[in-house]
Order: C-alpha cells, then structure tokens, then sequence
C-alpha cells in the first residue's frame, strides 16, 4: 500500500497504520460474517474516523474492494451509526462513492443531510434522484448545498413544498431560472415564508413585485376580516393608513440618536431571541430609555429603524400598536409608550385606538399587517414567525 507525506506526496504506508487498517477490515469482516448487529454498529461508531482518513490512502486498485465492505456494512448497522459515518464523509473531496451514495439515499434525513447538504464527491445525477423521489426534509437538505445550479433548483421547486423553496431563497448559492421563478412564484401563492423572502431578493423581476404585495396584502385583509369583522373600507383604510405610516421619512440627525442602541441591542440579542421581555422593555420606558425601547421593537420585529421610529411618532398609533401586538407585548407596554410619545397630552382618542386593536387583533394578524405595511421598504417583517403564523392559518406550510 502506498501512504501518503504531509506534503501530499507518495511515499511507503506507515505499517503501524496499514496493520491498524487491516485488523480493523477483519475485525469488520466478523462481524458480518457473525450478524451481530450490534457489533457492526459499535465497530462503526468507534472508527468512523479512521475508515474515512484512511479511504484517501488505499492504492486506487484497493478501493473497490474496501467501498463495497462499506456499503454491506452500512446495511447492517444502526442509524446512529450511518449517521457517525456519514458526518466523516461529507468533508472529503473523493470519499468512497458508492458508500456515499448509499448513505445520501438513507430513508433517515439525519443520516442523509451531511451527505447531501455538503458533500462534494456526490454526482449531480444523484442529486437529481433525490430531488424528483427524496422527501421534502432531503430535498430541503440538497437545497442548501453550497452551489445549487438553476436546472437543480428547477427540480426541487417541482417536487417540493414551501419548506424547499424557502431554503432556496435563503441560500445565496442558489440559481433561479425563468421557470425556477415561475416555481416560486407558484410555492409564494400558497405559503408565505416565501412571499416574504422572494419579495426582498434584489434580483426580483419588477414585474412580479406588485404580485408579492397583493398576496401580502390579502393575507392581511384576511386575517384582520377574521379579528375586526369590520366593513372591508375599513380594513382598507386600516392596512393603507399602516403603511403609509411606516413609509414617512425620518430625519437621519433623528435616526442618528437610535443607531448606537440598535447596535448594542443586536449584539446583545444576536441568536438569543426576539429582544428584551416586557418587563425589562416596561422598564427602559420608565426610565425615559426611548431610544433602547425603539431600537429593541425595531430588533425583535426585523423593522428598519427609520420605520419603528415612524410609527413612533405618527398622530394615530395603529402602526406602533400593530407593531407591539405582533410582538405579544402586553398591554403596560403600549401604555407606556404612547406616554413616552405624547406626554401630558395624551389624546384620549389615541389610547381607545390602541386598547381596541390591542384587545381585537391576534398577534398573527397584527404582524401580517406589518409585514404587508413593510413591505414597498423592502423588508420582511417578522420573518422568523412567519411559518407558524402560516401554519396557523388556510396556508399549505407543512
């Protein structure tokens, strides 16, 4: 057998490791002979490592042999054990391939996923099968591949549900053609996840954004039809008026005063949750912090700045109070924000407005009136609940 040096070069096996190599492929070899399938599972989950670190140092003549060993042990041991295997071979560039193609099609998606989501040594005919007769979890998997090419992606939209299109539009690798689009445009009439992530791609046709907004918007008229069993002028009015709102410029010396609470608020919630509790958001308020209040409802709810502070400042509080019922903020919360923005004065008017969608408006509601609102900026608001909010909902998210 030939090894190789840490240059990259051949040179003579290590005959230390060849011995380690060869008793463990007899060791293997009794077990299977033997039937034990614990045994085989156990042998596996102890020398995943060493199996795949030495795949790349057999002599080419070599590997048939020791790729079909593995294949017949892959069907025999447990899915913990596949699953160990297969996280060492997703990393190598040339791994044993039919080995490898094996695991890619295990029925168990945690087996399957390392394989499929980043192992480069699996063919594009592969990926295809997988695509047209996998599940939507592999497909999911297969989407979010480092390079997912336009003819891929084609396949995956044609086979799979929401969940694969949303993963696709997540995944900056991924090619869209003509009917790709035509696909998502499809999976965004049905769920939208990916009405939110299709619509704020930079490379959207114009032509199809007025149809992302009109789903949005109908999915909002829906909802808030269902909540406020108002006259339908009235919810024009509602979602109009919201929008607008959100759409009206702020100063930049005005934003300019939020901007360092945004960045100590992003950093100190990155990955850990939507933002500070109510409490804790109750108690910024009082301490006259508006400027963390703001930058944490603008932080938790996926906002721009210059539109959460909008909100803040516009006459009637639909937007703000929208805003905090979408993040299921009681209603202390509101209350002390609307005196944080009109003080002394505080309309009457402005207080019973806020009580009545605070007490009418599920959260699911108010954040698709948001998301709808959000939108012309190019944002997607509450994008993280989105996929229960559909599931909630007639939506097809699975």
């Amino acid at each position: 057998m030939q090894d190789q040096t840490p240059g990259g070069r051949p040179g003579p096996q290590h005959p230390y490791a060849r011995a380690r190599l060869n008793d463990l492929v007899r060791r293997i070899e009794d077990a299977l002979r033997s039937g034990d399938a614990a045994l085989q599972s156990r042998l596996v989950l102890q020398s995943a490592q060493l199996l795949t670190k030495r795949w790349s140092r057999l002599p080419p003549p070599d590997k048939p042999a020791f790729d079909g060993l593995l294949v017949t042990l892959c069907g025999q041991i447990d899915a913990a054990a596949r699953r160990a295997f297969a996280e060492q071979l997703a990393p190598l560039r040339l791994g044993p391939p039919r080995t490898s193609q094996v695991l890619a099609r295990d029925a168990s998606i945690a087996v399957a996923a390392p394989l499929l989501a980043g192992c480069s040594s699996l063919g594009d005919d592969i990926l295809a099968e997988v695509a047209a007769s996998g599940s939507d979890e592999h497909r999911c998997a297969v989407a979010a591949r480092p390079t997912v090419p336009p003819d891929l992606t084609d396949r995956l939209l044609r086979h799979g549900d929401g969940r694969v299109a949303a993963r696709l539009l997540d995944n900056p690798g991924a090619g869209f053609s003509e009917a790709g689009l035509a696909g998502l445009m499809t999976q965004s009439a049905r769920a939208e996840p990916v009405t939110l992530r299709l619509a704020r791609r930079p490379d959207l046709p114009a032509g199809l954004a007025p149809a992302l907004l009109a789903q949005t918007r109908r999915r909002a008229a829906e909802a808030l039809e269902t909540d406020l069993a108002d006259d339908r002028a009235g919810l024009d009015r509602l979602l109009d008026r919201t929008a607008g709102t959100l759409a009206q410029p702020v100063a930049e010396d005005r934003v300019a005063r939020f901007r360092a609470s945004r960045d100590v608020i992003g950093r100190r919630f990155a990955g850990a949750g939507r933002g500070p509790n109510a409490s804790e958001l109750e108690r910024w308020l009082a301490l006259n912090r508006i400027e963390d209040g703001l930058a944490a409802l603008a932080h938790a709810s996926g906002l721009p700045l210059p539109a959460t502070i909008a909100a803040f400042d516009a006459p009637a509080p639909a937007a703000l109070a929208a805003i905090l019922r979408g993040l299921d903020h009681p209603w202390a919360v509101q209350k002390a924000l609307l005196s944080q923005r009109f003080g002394e004065t505080l309309p009457p008017e402005a207080v019973d407005e806020s009580w009545w969608l605070h007490r009418r408006l599920r959260p699911a509601t108010a954040r698709r009136l948001i998301r709808f609102a959000a939108m012309p900026l190019g944002c997607a608001a509450f994008l993280d609940e989105a996929e229960a909010d559909d599931r909630g909902s007639s939506g097809d998210w699975p």
